[in-house]
């Protein structure tokens, strides 16, 4: 594809997405420079600058921004463990973060491409489109306080595109691959891999037949990427799949494919997650807007890219990583 940027910032562009979004773009002939309090930390891409720090550092934000033609911003604190743990904090650095980008983007009129997420959508009814209404659990159940504060920055993100800053949203539905950490944090699948090549019980959480519906790395970064073309200023836009799947049938699918010898058990989530905690039965997208405005289907389907994360986990493990 043709990219509109020469120069692109990625916050977060240490992390899982972030780091693949960052290769990406220098693949495609972009300078980029990657803004993350984990730069230099491992897994760095060769050519492309790293700078240690916090999108909550307004000066340093502001200096960079003016760097740079165009601005990925997916630095935040993620996952529904961190939430649950830390709401507080979470939601103070994730919207201290994305005012300050706002703000240097809109003083130097600089494309800014944020990442939400699916988890805005609530409890509402799926397939979820972009201008569906949404539905939250009480305040008090703080599972809901991530979906919150990814709202609140969504409007901030609109709210200065009626100022004039070209920007849009992506809302990333359960992004996996190669690269995606398994510790507390992180996702379904590299716990499921890991337990898996260790032998260890495959832990599914409730009865298993909540159902997510998945997305290859390699397909999130290059829908994220398309969402610099103009036509996708200031609009919402799911990156996903619309392949439905029970994580049951997901610990099943990573079981086989990894000739595991691993046994899969059900735990209770009130064993695992404080009070407060409240599943959501399906997240399933409509990608109409993602077909029409960023000219992007995804192109690897869950069985072959479980085998190219599974072949990742197991050329890391050989490495001692």
């Amino acid at each position: 594809m043709t990219l509109t940027a020469g120069r692109c910032l990625v916050t977060g562009g240490a992390g899982f997405i972030g780091s693949h979004v960052a290769k990406r773009l220098f693949e495609a002939g972009c300078d980029v420079t990657v803004l993350d309090t984990n730069a230099g930390g491992g897994g760095a891409v060769e050519g492309v600058r790293y700078v240690k720090g916090n999108a909550t550092n307004a000066e340093l934000v502001d200096r960079l921004v003016a760097e740079h033609d165009a601005v990925f911003h997916l630095a935040a604190m993620l996952g529904v463990k961190t939430t649950m743990d830390a709401p507080a904090e979470m939601i103070e650095n994730n919207v201290q973060g994305t005012v300050n980008v706002l703000r240097s983007a809109l003083k130097f009129r600089r494309k800014v491409v944020f990442a939400s997420s699916s988890e805005v959508y609530g409890k509402g009814r799926p397939p979820f489109s972009e201008d569906d209404d949404l539905l939250y659990g009480p305040t008090k159940r703080l599972r809901w306080s991530y979906a919150t504060a990814k709202l609140l920055e969504e409007f901030l993100c609109l709210g200065y595109g009626r100022k004039g800053l070209p920007v849009t949203v992506v809302r990333y539905f359960n992004v996996y691959g190669p690269g995606q950490k398994d510790g507390p944090y992180g996702g379904v699948i590299p716990k499921f891999i890991r337990a898996a090549l260790a032998g260890d019980d495959i832990t599914v959480y409730g009865d298993g037949t909540q159902t997510r519906c998945f997305t290859y790395v390699e397909d999130a970064a290059e829908a994220t990427i398309r969402a610099l073309r103009p036509e996708a200023d200031n609009e919402i836009v799911n990156i996903g799949t619309e392949h439905e799947i029970p994580i049951m049938e997901v610990a099943r699918l990573v079981k086989s494919i990894s000739k595991s010898v691993s046994k899969i058990v059900r735990v209770p989530y009130a064993s695992v997650y404080p009070h407060g905690f409240e599943e959501i039965p399906r997240r399933l997208p409509t990608t109409d807007k993602m077909k029409s405005l960023l000219g992007y289907r995804p192109k690897v389907d869950l069985g072959i890219g479980l085998g190219l994360t599974l072949q990742w986990y197991q050329g890391n493990r050989k490495q001692g990583g």
